[in-house]
Parts: C-alpha cells; sequence; structure tokens
C-alpha cells in the first residue's frame, strides 16, 4: 500500500463543482469511479482544495491510498485517465511518505482569474474568460490589489460567515497582469474563503469602473478589510474565469 499525490486538471463547465453530490455530475465522483474501476474496489481520495460549480483546475491536487503496486508512478496518471471523460486529467502522480494529507499537508494555493477586454464575447472563450467593455488601468487596480498582502480578516471577502478565527487569510501577493487584450489576476496564499477570489476580482474590477466613469470610489481597500462586511465588497465574479493554479507542499 502507498500514499499517491495526484495532479488534476479540469474543465468545470459541465460540472456542478468538485465534491461529490447526490444527484449532480462532480469532479470528485468521475475520479473515484475510475479509480475503483483501476483498483478493482472503492478508492477513497482527499482534495486539497473543493472548487464551486463551473471554475476550473489546472493544477488541483488529491491523494489517495493504493494497493496497485504493479503500476508505477510514472504510468499511474495515464492508467487513471484512460478512465476519465475528456473534461478531467491527470497530469501527474507520485509516491508520496505515508499518512501524507492532500488538505492538511497544504502550504499555500495559488488561483488565476482570466479576463479579456472586448465589445463582445469571444465564443472561444466564452467557457474560460470573463469579458469586460473597457480596458482597466493596470498600474490603479494593482495598488488596491497590494493593499491585500499579508494577513487579513477577510469577511469582506467570503460569500459565507465562519466562526470569527476562521476568516484570517494570508495572501502572499496579489496582481493583475496584461497581455493584449486578456488579463490575469494571480493570487496566492495559505487558504482561501468561499468564493474570495471571485469576490476580490469583482470588486477590483467594479471600482475600476466607477473610476473610469468619473464615480469616485471613498473607501480604500483598507477600509473594507476592515469593515469585516460582504456588502461593502462589489459584485462576485463569474465561476468560468477561475482556475485553481496551483498547490504547494513541504514534501
Amino acid at each position: 500500500m502507498r500514499t499517491i499525490l495526484a495532479r488534476l486538471a479540469y474543465d468545470g463547465t459541465d460540472f456542478a463543482g468538485y465534491q461529490i453530490q447526490r444527484r449532480e455530475r462532480t469532479v470528485q465522483a468521475e475520479l473515484e469511479r475510475a479509480l475503483a474501476e483501476l483498483h478493482g474496489h472503492p478508492v477513497k481520495t482527499i482534495v486539497a482544495g473543493r472548487t464551486d460549480a463551473g471554475v476550473h483546475a489546472d493544477g488541483q491536487y488529491v491523494s489517495f491510498e493504493s494497493d496497485r503496486d504493479g503500476i508505477p508512478d510514472g504510468r499511474m496518471a495515464a492508467a487513471i485517465t484512460s478512465r476519465l471523460p475528456r473534461d478531467v486529467a491527470v497530469l501527474d502522480a507520485r509516491t508520496v511518505r505515508d499518512g501524507f494529507h492532500a488538505r492538511f499537508d497544504a502550504v499555500s494555493r495559488h488561483y488565476r482569474y482570466h479576463l479579456v477586454v472586448a465589445p463582445v464575447q469571444y465564443p472561444h472563450l466564452r467557457r474560460y474568460a470573463w469579458r469586460i467593455p473597457v480596458m482597466p488601468e493596470i498600474e490603479r487596480v494593482n495598488r488596491d490589489a497590494a493593499a491585500l498582502v499579508g494577513e487579513h480578516d477577510f469577511t469582506t471577502f467570503a460569500a459565507r460567515r465562519e466562526p470569527e478565527d476562521r476568516m484570517v487569510r494570508r495572501v502572499l501577493y496579489a496582481e493583475l497582469s496584461r497581455r493584449g487584450d486578456r488579463l490575469e489576476f494571480a493570487i496566492g496564499a495559505n487558504g482561501f474563503l468561499w468564493r474570495m477570489v471571485r469576490s476580490i476580482v469583482g470588486t477590483l474590477i467594479e471600482r475600476e469602473r466607477y473610476r473610469q466613469r468619473g464615480t469616485g470610489v471613498d473607501e480604500s481597500i483598507q477600509d473594507l478589510l476592515r469593515a469585516c462586511d460582504r456588502s461593502r465588497a462589489g459584485t462576485t465574479a463569474p465561476a468560468w474565469g477561475l482556475f485553481l493554479h496551483d498547490v504547494e507542499y513541504a514534501l
């Protein structure tokens, strides 16, 4: 018996999120079905972080116990992927120490949010990027984003209230970058609250829209953080632009 850590990629469009649900199609259900087929018995997986309906991943991680010692690490990813549907793949898989836990042993998590600036949505990007009509002023947005870095109570940017001591997260970086008409918001932290990234992106873009229209933005990001009030934040960006990009471990 060995513990496997696998890196997943998936298109979240046709899934009701990662976690198994009774009647909906989910990534976890597809993965555990494939693992059961490969092993000849049920296999329980542990995920680094659950993603919502419509959210994608190119760096999701799961751990599980495998008794298929005849499949070496170099072949495990292909063996699982061959049993998965086209919108899920195992990119790589490796043996890790006994007792490894994909969620609790994670040191940091990293998300990317993709936007495209265009008068209408590009059909080939409609599943993977949020269209906004006007290019934001990148440096101004990044001045706002810089205020998120550090350890803060992120209640203002969470869709659900947890016990007070669970609302604090440490953001390592937050930055918007541009390539032509494409934008990417990159953020990393020791952990994220439910819909926190989408709320942050939506708020940053909404604040920029107000400025471009000549409407003042009175509150700073620091003010919003201190308020601990979800109603003070902006809109929540749509799920389809968000990718779980990577998870870091101290192996």
